[in-house]
């Protein structure tokens, strides 16, 4: 089954539902698969109404749940945490029945607070020492093992058509965690030095590799600490520029950023091993804007387009132009456009509030991109959400 139109959703969107009728809705709309939310986070949504469909208006998922039913056996180092309503867990299994539409596992990784709460140990730490409770290590062995069995525990328990996978690396500094206050101007500089983890599995790789990792935590508190007690913000020119020039000064900050994306990409292409191989494998390697700066993350975009099938990136952007713009460098870095899916979010706050989708739409299309994804059916209006037949 191929799959070139997506729609994301997640499972609490669908549970209780007659599960025809919604594929019969998302048929409809011009799509013919679903990314449906595998492993996810905590977060807060809210949910417009949907005509015969009754449901809560502001949604607080259980964080780092999964929805399918995991076989405990196969997690060696971290545990399975299975969603606590059946009914969600069942989700996936009542569409891979209906099998009308082809399904991806959208399986977010190590970007889990309730995991990193019981194991402070595995928490990225910066150069203070401070853990960050929502951010999984993945340079720490029992992370990356536990990250290869999930998805191949995924893999082994539905048909799907291909994994979809999330935070496979560093979690950014800045990520909306729960009441996060500064009274101070974020920046990419301040997110770089902020984002970096000097841990022990980090400083204990960096060392291996010739690197001075205690060095370099040190040259970074001084930097920030500097930056925070000054009397100024910098706009954000400035910190670019800032932040290319400690690149380009600073060796060993370079290299221990390539070392971070080696991790990820050894662990996407240990991932890709383990899957049959039919199930295709995708990634979505970023939540910065533009994608470039996917580095922060520990993401090399080269790299992960192909030791998976391709990556999938999200074009969130103000406008059409800005969406193109972004999808030339991508293809420009990757090399190849038929490794390449595009996310759009088709309203608010992307694309004009959507009134740009089609413009991107069919930009991207003779860019060479050809598989495109919706986020998400239960945040969108309906109106919206109708737009999509067009």
């Amino acid at each position: 089954m191929t799959a070139n139109r997506s729609l994301y959703v997640y499972p609490w969107d669908l549970a209780g539902r007659e599960i025809a009728a919604f594929v019969e809705e998302v048929q409809a709309l011009g799509l013919d698969s679903l990314k449906l939310a595998a492993a996810y986070h905590a977060g807060k949504f809210l949910v417009p109404p949907r005509p015969g469909v009754a449901g809560p208006r502001v949604v607080f998922p259980e964080d780092g749940a999964l929805y399918f039913e995991p076989r405990p056996e196969r997690y060696p180092t971290l545990p399975a945490l299975a969603h606590s309503d059946p009914a969600l867990r069942r989700v996936p299994y009542q569409l891979a029945e209906d099998g009308r539409l082809a399904l991806s596992a959208w399986t977010v990784l190590f970007h889990n607070s309730r995991l990193g709460a019981a194991h402070p140990e595995l928490q990225a730490r910066n150069a203070w020492g401070d853990g960050y409770v929502y951010s999984l290590c993945p340079m720490q062995p029992a992370v990356f093992d536990y990250g290869v069995a999930l998805c191949g525990d995924l893999a082994g328990t539905l048909p799907w058509h291909s994994l979809t996978l999330e935070s496979p690396g560093w979690a950014p500094y800045g990520h909306g965690y729960h009441h996060e206050f500064a009274q101070l101007r974020g920046n990419v500089w301040l997110d770089t030095m902020l984002g970096l983890c000097f841990c022990d599995a980090c400083t204990a790789a960096a060392r291996a590799e010739g690197l001075d990792a205690a060095a370099l935590a040190g040259r970074v508190r001084s930097r920030v600490d500097g930056y925070l007690a000054a009397p100024v913000d910098a706009a954000p020119d400035q910190a670019g520029a800032w932040l290319a020039a400690d690149l380009y000064e600073d060796a060993d900050l370079a290299a221990f950023l390539r070392l971070r994306q080696r991790r990820v990409t050894e662990f996407v292409a240990t991932v890709r091993g383990e899957l049959p191989a039919a199930t295709k494998l995708y990634v979505i390697p970023t939540v910065q804007r533009p994608t470039a700066q996917t580095w922060l993350e520990g993401s090399d975009l080269a790299a992960l387009a192909h030791a998976a099938d391709g990556i999938e990136v999200p074009f969130y952007e103000p406008n059409a132009g800005r969406v193109l713009a972004d999808a030339v460098d991508t293809l420009r870095r990757v090399g190849d456009a038929s490794r390449v899916r595009a996310i759009l979010r088709p309203g608010p706050p992307d694309l004009g509030d959507g009134a740009e989708l089609h413009a991107a739409w069919r930009g991207l299309e003779a860019l060479g991109i050809s598989e495109f994804s919706f986020y998400n059916y239960g945040l969108l209006r309906p109106a919206v959400l109708a737009g999509l037949r067009r």
